[in-house]
């Protein structure tokens, strides 16, 4: 044998010879030994597409041949050969040979490493598909979580994740006050209530349970409710991946811990503000004091805004609306203490400018009262006079008994705890016509972040002076629907009407 002849028959890749019509009329030792057939039985019988598996032997056919003949080669198509052991994957090469009757000359490379590899690599991208899917769907619900107030918020959360958690229904079953789980609220098809396992029997991951799976919600030191999906059977539909349930099971149980804080702390708080904000008003013929109260987040329902009006003597009504910087427990504790303190410097002789500077130091020893604005006026019942100061505070809208209506703007200066030391605050009078009213409220009622103030604090006149004719409680009302529509976000708003009638 030449070494020309060795080298074709031990090459690592298979070489062959083809006819024109694709039988082999030459192979190496190395395509036989791939194929498991003696050259007898393959030189000059069969073709090339006969030792291919059914699927090459149809591409051979249909788009291999054709194409030699009209471009005269192709490159690395990958295709299968039987082999004794089973399919071999191969990546073939073919050309035609210029002169040499149509013969065609092949080449042909193992693919199984790279098959392999590619297999490897396509469970590796799905791998990572997966954990990408996973994370995002993770933070999804956690982000939806944190932003949940309440235990209405975390199932909000829960059931608004139905579909990312692969289920095309859900209910949210949370422990009531009896420490029983009951539904709380569900999303998609309803879900018939499921009998929950025993107490004692959860278990801390997600499981599959007839027909549903169930996700426990666990907090610190119980359960605390459990999410029912019924898992989405669409065609090609994924299912339920139970290692990301239990993550967002132990996510929702620790904001259903956090919401049990909250909601305390609410209730609280909503119970002191409301003992300050409901607290009797003075009564009197010579005077009116009309009252409202909207909270800009409605389940927490308590902030720092709050209004006041009490007599400093037969013939002198104060009145105040101020606002705390903040919301919360905090809030309202410091509007209490701010409110008594308002209560405690206020008197027939001191007037509106000595009370915001006998609360400066005050606020300075309470941190959560620092910068809170306040508009404090004083009433002399017998000649209509309004005294008032603003510290930080909107202006008081004037509404006459004649129509019209306008800001004050006078009487101005700093929030408290912010003014200069040594400098008396400014204060403003006006003298009220029987019929005209005063109008006190806070910065929630004009401020949006879609409108600029002084636009807002235009429509506050034009809306005051069309409310103007109406009776105190419509006129509040109509301001507030109007400046407030529902809907629509907005902060704390308070609002004091006062309307002076006349001397007794």
């Amino acid at each position: 044998m030449t070494d020309r002849a060795a080298a074709w028959d031990e090459a690592p890749s298979g070489l062959l010879t083809l006819a024109a019509d694709g039988t082999v009329l030459d192979a190496n030792r190395t395509f036989l030994q791939w194929v498991g057939r003696p050259a007898e039985e393959v030189l000059g019988r069969l073709r090339l597409s006969q030792l291919l598996s059914v699927g090459g032997r149809i591409y051979w056919e249909t788009h291999l041949s054709p194409l030699l003949h009209v471009e005269g080669r192709f490159d690395e198509v990958a295709l299968e050969l039987r082999g004794p052991d089973g399919r071999l994957p191969v990546l073939m090469t073919a050309v035609v040979a210029p002169g040499d009757a149509g013969a065609i000359r092949v080449s042909i490379s193992s693919a199984r490493d790279r098959s392999r590899y590619e297999r490897e690599l396509v469970a590796a991208r799905k791998d990572a598909d997966t954990a990408a899917r996973r994370t995002r769907v993770l933070q999804e619900v956690t982000a939806a979580l944190s932003a949940g107030v309440g235990r209405d918020g975390v199932a909000a959360a829960l059931l608004g994740a139905t579909r990312s958690l692969g289920a095309r229904a859900a209910t949210c079953w949370l422990r009531d006050p009896h420490g029983l789980l009951t539904p709380h609220s569900a999303t998609g098809e309803e879900i018939a209530a499921t009998q929950p396992l025993p107490a004692g029997t959860w278990p801390r991951a997600a499981v599959h349970h007839e027909g549903r799976v169930l996700v426990p919600l666990h907090g610190q030191s119980a359960l605390l409710g459990v999410l029912s999906l019924l898992p989405d059977d669409a065609p090609g539909a994924e299912p339920p991946d139970l290692a990301v349930l239990t993550a967002v099971g132990q996510q929702a149980g620790i904001a259903l811990d956090r919401a049990a804080f909250f909601d305390r702390s609410a209730s609280i708080a909503h119970q002191l503000q409301q003992a300050l904000l409901t607290a009797p008003l003075p009564q009197d013929d010579r005077f009116v004091v009309t009252t409202a109260y909207r909270p800009g987040v409605e389940p927490l329902e308590v902030g720092g805004d709050w209004h006041d009006a009490f007599l400093l003597d037969d013939h002198v009504l104060a009145v105040v609306v101020g606002d705390i910087v903040g919301r919360g427990l905090g809030a309202a504790i410091a509007m209490g203490q701010l409110r008594s303190a308002v209560r405690a410097v206020a008197g027939p002789d001191v007037g509106p400018a000595q009370v915001l500077g006998a609360l400066d130091p005050f606020v300075q020893r309470v941190p959560d009262a620092a910068s809170a604005t306040l508009v404090y006026g004083e009433l002399d019942l017998t000649t209509g006079r309004f005294r008032f100061a603003c510290a930080g505070h909107p202006p008081p809208l004037h509404l006459g008994a004649d129509g019209a209506a306008r800001l004050m703007w006078d009487g101005r200066s700093t929030p408290l705890g912010l003014s200069v030391p040594g400098r008396v605050r400014a204060e403003a009078e006006l003298d009220l016509a029987p019929g005209d009213r005063v109008l006190l409220y806070t910065d929630g009622l004009v401020e949006r972040r879609d409108q600029p103030l002084p636009a807002r604090l235009g429509q506050l006149v034009e809306i005051g002076a069309e409310a103007g004719s109406l009776d105190a409680d419509d006129a509040v009302r109509t301001l507030t629907e109007h400046l407030l529509p529902p809907g629509e976000g907005h902060d704390d708003v308070c609002l004091l009407l006062l309307s002076w009638l006349a001397p007794a």
